[in-house]
């Protein structure tokens, strides 16, 4: 009887441990977010337009890999690609091409500068852009240097949150004994 117990637990445990090796054998499916090719949703490099693939072609090598709706505004981008003078054509591309070689979190940490300084009005702006172009090549280098590095690891938020919005910790006032009496088996206040 105990034989007999102990060799059907011992198949159980094979049968087990085969099903676990097949299912780990299986390759993952990819992330929810995880940015495969989709060209099969997408826009087709194929399908462009001769102008909107030279328009597009900084963005030709990653073009399978957007998404639909990146595609669909990238191709919104070309609309008036064609009226542009030459010299703003290559500025737009240049910066498509700089675009393009962001890290996800380079381009939302992009996008909140872009936000905090559409914030500023105009002519502060411009004043201050034309004061830091005054300044000498070594001044730049050390405000550059200097400037608060953001914290490794951290996901920057897509938009910052509103001071209303915080939970402002309440602290004792000095001298101010606020301990409560704490169970010694799970830590918490009692």
């Amino acid at each position: 009887m105990l034989r007999s117990a102990r060799l059907s637990i011992l198949l159980l445990l094979a049968a087990v441990l085969l099903g676990v090796g097949a299912v780990w054998a299986q390759p993952w499916p990819p992330a929810r977010g995880a940015s495969a090719p989709q060209a099969q949703n997408g826009i087709p490099w194929q399908k462009l337009t001769p102008e909107q693939k030279d328009a597009l072609q900084p963005l030709a090598a990653q073009w399978p890999t957007l998404t639909n709706s990146q595609q669909r505004k990238w191709v919104a981008v070309t609309r008036n690609f064609q009226r542009l003078p030459p010299a703003e054509q290559a500025t737009l591309q240049s910066r498509m091409t700089d675009w393009s070689t962001l890290t996800p979190a380079q381009r939302t940490q992009a996008r909140l500068n872009y936000g905090e300084a559409r914030r500023v009005p105009v002519t502060v702006r411009k004043a201050r852009w034309e004061q830091y172009q005054e300044l000498p090549t070594e001044e730049r280098q050390r405000l550059a240097a200097g400037r608060a590095k953001p914290p490794r690891g951290m996901a920057p938020a897509l938009r910052p949150t509103p001071r209303a919005k915080l939970a402002h910790p309440v602290r004792p006032a000095p001298g101010e004994n606020r301990r409560l009496p704490i169970n010694d088996n799970t830590l918490l206040p009692l």
